[in-house]
């Protein structure tokens, strides 16, 4: 469903060539790895005030933020149930096809109920034809930096200079762990309210990155705060290369900090305006008059 994973090399023999897909899970019903109940209640996840939500999300941050990238050599595979109400995936569909064109590179995987670590392991193993598959997680409703890709491969390129192998038993992470938490709000006239902070999160599910072998583990399936760290990960310092959304429908638990720094005021922020340009965007709904 949607478009192509796109021309998938054949002879796969680095890290930093190795195919990479951007996975992230749209109300899928099973096991993964969320912490709301909504993940395991057929009546909350597909209810249409939350769904219409999350579409919004997706469309708003998630979408634009992978449109954007300088190096588009990546599919977004979305991962969502086949009993999502037919109305929210005509509109998945039309939002993909819009972000990155008829045929481009995106996957829609509507799968029945299951664990969806395992879903993602078949789908990668019937699909990619060399030794190596990168995977990077992104949830529905956050987003990256356009530079994102480009980085991760210029990590990647670094491990294979350096000799770096893989195996059964041996995976190659890269995390960034400095970026944004974005919290939407709504005042007393009912408009939207956004407020941007700078914060520290490493081996965070927003962007981690897993190079392994075809049939291994998958990002969905690991516990991405301990296992990387088996691993001699890549942990990378400096530029901000995620935004976290919360808004009270978050599937993860997340909540500001004291260790949130206020970025202030963001729109007028160098870096927002560089490297995350879509949260400009008029047509964003934290945007709109």
């Amino acid at each position: 469903m949607g478009g192509q994973a796109g021309d998938l090399p054949l002879a796969v023999t680095t890290l930093a060539t190795a195919p990479l897909f951007v996975v992230t899970r749209f109300s899928f019903l099973g096991k993964s790895g969320w912490k709301s109940d909504a993940s395991r209640d057929a009546a909350l996840l597909f209810d249409p005030e939350r769904l219409r939500l999350r579409l919004e999300l997706f469309k708003s941050i998630t979408l634009p933020s992978l449109a954007a990238q300088t190096d588009r050599r990546f599919t977004h595979l979305i991962l969502t149930s086949s009993q999502l109400p037919g109305w929210a995936m005509a509109e998945m569909k039309a939002a993909c096809a819009a972000a990155f064109g008829e045929g481009g590179p995106f996957v829609i995987l509507a799968k029945r109920p299951g664990v969806s670590s395992t879903v993602l392991g078949r789908f990668l193993k019937s699909t990619v034809t060399g030794p190596l598959v990168a995977q990077a997680v992104l949830d529905d409703d956050d987003g990256l930096a356009v530079d994102f890709v480009a980085d991760v491969r210029h990590h990647l390129a670094a491990l294979d200079a350096a000799g770096r192998e893989t195996g059964p038993d041996r995976m190659a992470f890269v995390s960034f762990q400095n970026g944004y938490g974005c919290e939407f709000g709504l005042n007393e006239a009912g408009e939207t309210m956004t407020s941007l902070y700078a914060h520290r999160y490493p081996f965070i599910n927003c962007g981690l990155t897993m190079v392994a072998r075809p049939g291994a583990a998958t990002i969905l399936g690991i516990k991405h705060r301990k296992t990387p760290l088996l691993h001699d990960p890549v942990l990378v310092k400096g530029k901000r290369m995620f935004l976290r959304s919360v808004h009270g429908m978050n599937d993860s638990r997340v909540a500001r900090t004291d260790r949130w720094q206020p970025v202030d005021p963001w729109r007028e922020d160098a870096d927002i305006r560089t490297r995350f340009p879509w949260m400009l965007d008029p047509a964003a709904f934290w945007n709109r008059g």
